[in-house]
């Protein structure tokens, strides 16, 4: 008889950030070597500039895929919010960074 012992998986809030702080700085960061980003976790602070059914922007240049938990029906046009994710990639022809499985942070 064999016996499998599985860890459960890591959600975004266990995993260490690497980059916390506002979304400027982060575009700059990101620009600079996107490699170094591609799946790290981040926490970002912005503006919602756009809303859609899966996710966000912010600052017109993150877009942010949320987490299936989230509901997006409180978040408005305009409000900054802080959010948690982790980076999937950066679109250097439409320099725009994208987020999957995102949290808002209260």
């Amino acid at each position: 008889m064999y016996k499998y012992t599985y860890k459960p998986h890591k959600t975004i809030d266990d995993i260490e950030l690497k980059f916390a702080g506002n979304a400027a700085d982060f575009l700059t960061k990101i620009k600079e070597n996107n490699i170094v980003f591609n799946d790290a976790v981040v926490q970002i602070k912005g503006e919602v500039t756009s809303i859609n059914v899966q996710g966000i922007n912010l600052n017109n240049a993150i877009y942010c895929q949320m987490d299936a938990t989230i509901s997006l029906s409180e978040l408005k046009v305009g409000q900054e919010i802080e959010v948690k994710g982790r980076v999937i990639g950066y679109d250097d022809l439409l320099e725009e960074t994208k987020l999957d499985k995102t949290i808002i942070i209260k």
